[in-house]
């Protein structure tokens, strides 16, 4: 048995979208076989700093820049992040001097074999992204990094991730996704994020508008006998990638005061994005792929576009869960410069209602990879939006439709 074998095995609710099975769950099967693994492999006096990142929009940039700018200071760090866009080691990633780096597969694969296959059947009960989290946990103290970043999955409260125990918790903004398991308003999301808050937590961080906002989440987050609330304040950006690196350069000089000066150094050019966040896909023409997938990250997203580009198209593809008639209607504060709005509605993906207003005669829908070759084959740029799946999609297209 493989580590990717197993992997796959296991029951992927990513993909099936089967957000049932939460109605009743909770961690304490998870924590019993968290707690045995943590006894079996005898670990070592290691303490890395851990810090939890939660929200619903941000997650993920922000943890690639709290991850990349700590490894500035001269530390390793480990960097769990979810979904990936080509392979699952991408979800466990080692930062060095600013850069994230695959784990290589033969470190991965000995960790498997010597740590997990002798007493496998422990963790045959365990879903996709509950394995892949205890897996990391002992994979990050076999790479022996200074500190870990977590981006939690999904909720907080009853995200595999609190088991981590952080010493940190960050929140990023947050909006209306996943409604039917979190909530049906901001507050209760929110209070369903900060649910990440354990035991060991020093401080949380949280963005000043988002506490501004959501007043009762945070007089009522679960907090220990003194739990400092660290509120930052952020100016607009052009870039909401730029917004979050500030926002984690900002929660770092707190978490690490003696490295202030360091950490001014660094500047937002002097760091590589996330992959898959407004990442340049191909040039001629333009082909930007971003995940945004909720109508307020969506918005945001076409918004900042549209400031560099008088005319483009939106390829955009949203799972059936997702608030499609929301997200469609995120387009039309742009809609005067968007020229087309492409609707993929392939195997797997969710079909948007009819569009109203002005927005209608620019949609077009498609569900098959030959109907969008004449989109690849302009000069117009194209956004693509939606879910990190259409990543491989247009991947493929590029490859196979644009001469590079």
């Amino acid at each position: 048995m493989k580590f990717l074998d197993f992997l796959n095995e296991r029951q992927n609710i990513e993909k099936t979208r089967n957000f049932n099975v939460f109605q009743n769950y909770t961690l304490d099967s998870l924590k019993k076989v968290f707690d045995s693994s943590k006894e079996t492999f005898n670990q070592k006096q290691h303490a890395p700093i851990r810090i939890s990142v939660v929200g619903t929009n941000g997650k993920g940039s922000t943890s690639h820049y709290l991850a990349c700018l700590i490894s500035k200071l001269g530390k390793t760090v480990g960097l769990y992040t979810s979904p990936h866009l080509l392979s699952p080691l991408e979800r466990f990633q080692i930062v060095k001097d600013g850069i994230p780096n695959l784990p290589h597969p033969n470190e991965v694969e000995n960790c498997f074999q010597n740590e997990f296959l002798p007493n496998l059947s422990q963790y045959d009960s365990l879903s996709y992204f509950e394995y892949l989290t205890v897996f990391t946990y002992h994979f990050f103290q076999n790479q022996n990094v200074d500190v870990e970043i977590w981006e939690a999955g999904l909720g907080g409260r009853l995200d595999a991730t609190k088991l981590v125990d952080a010493d940190f918790v960050v929140l990023t903004k947050i909006g209306l996704d996943h409604s039917e398991i979190l909530g049906k308003t901001k507050e209760v999301i929110c209070k369903e994020k900060l649910g990440i808050i354990g035991e060991q937590t020093k401080a949380l961080f949280a963005l000043e508008e988002e506490v501004t906002s959501l007043p009762e989440a945070f007089q009522n987050f679960p907090q220990k006998d003194i739990l400092p609330l660290h509120m930052v304040s952020s100016s607009p950006k052009e870039s909401y990638l730029e917004f979050n690196f500030l926002y984690a350069k900002t929660i770092l000089k707190v978490v690490f005061p003696n490295q202030k000066t360091n950490l001014e150094l660094v500047h937002f050019q002097d760091l590589p994005k996330p992959k898959g966040r407004m990442e340049v896909l191909a040039n001629q023409p333009l082909v930007v792929f971003d995940p945004s997938h909720n109508p307020d990250a969506i918005r945001t997203t076409t918004l900042e576009f549209a400031k560099s580009h008088p005319k483009f198209h939106v390829l955009l593809g949203s799972l059936p869960d997702k608030d499609l008639s929301g997200i469609l209607n995120s387009f039309l504060e742009s809609e005067t410069q968007l020229e087309t709005l492409f609707l993929w509605e392939g195997n797997g993906f969710g079909r948007f209602p009819e569009p109203q207003g002005p927005l209608s005669p620019r949609v077009q829908r498609a569900s098959t990879d030959l109907e969008l070759v004449p989109l690849f084959q302009g000069r117009t740029p194209i956004l693509v939006l939606g879910s990190f799946r259409l990543y491989g999609i247009v991947a493929n297209l590029i490859q196979n439709t644009i001469k590079m």
